[in-house]
């Protein structure tokens, strides 16, 4: 009776081992970013990644699908997005780009707040990383919207009205030039 030579495990477990870290190097599985609002409530910043989450602005996309779930107790907002444009380019044929995003946002419940914004997805870091940048200056662009929050600086009374000597004016008021040598009131 013969028997054969029993041959080695490691070298297919290494090989499998450098095959799966180069797909994940290479790849990229699942990404998250952060970013801190400090100078925000919990409830503006909140209010702010709905609002990102739920009317999505992209001046060169469009948005073909967008599923959103809220969870208002976990501060927790999950987002399943499609997204198309034409790429029209001189000298190329018109080619239909398409991506598709699922992240969640999620808004933690301590101070500073900060939005972690995650994804479960393989792709590209640089597409994740870029998505990720367009998400918080969308949900920056939505504070701004709701209006400020602090006192501005200096402001003795913390956030007092300031006294004003007349009415504003109504729209289309040209104000009166100024003296010579003298700056024009805003």
């Amino acid at each position: 009776m013969q028997t054969c030579p029993k041959r080695d495990p490691r070298p297919a477990r290494i090989a499998l081992a450098v095959a799966a870290l180069a797909s994940v190097l290479l790849g990229g599985c699942g990404h998250s970013q952060r970013c801190d609002f400090d100078d925000r409530p919990r409830a503006e910043v909140f209010q702010a990644v709905v609002q990102a989450c739920r009317e999505p602005r992209y001046p060169d996309w469009v948005v073909v699908r967008n599923e959103v779930h809220v969870d208002e107790q976990d501060g927790y907002v999950s987002v399943y997005r499609d997204l198309r444009r034409d790429v029209i380019e001189a000298g190329l044929d018109p080619r239909r780009e398409e991506r598709k995003w699922r992240f969640t946002a999620t808004v933690s419940p301590a101070r500073p707040t900060t939005v972690t914004l995650a994804s479960p997805d393989w792709a590209v870091p640089g597409h994740f990383w870029r998505e990720a940048d367009h998400f918080f200056g969308q949900v920056r662009m939505r504070l701004v919207e709701l209006g400020p929050v602090l006192p501005a600086p200096g402001d003795p009374m913390g956030g007092a009205a300031a006294s004003a000597e007349r009415d504003p004016q109504a729209p289309g008021h040209r104000a009166e030039p100024p003296a010579e040598g003298q700056l024009a009131t805003p």
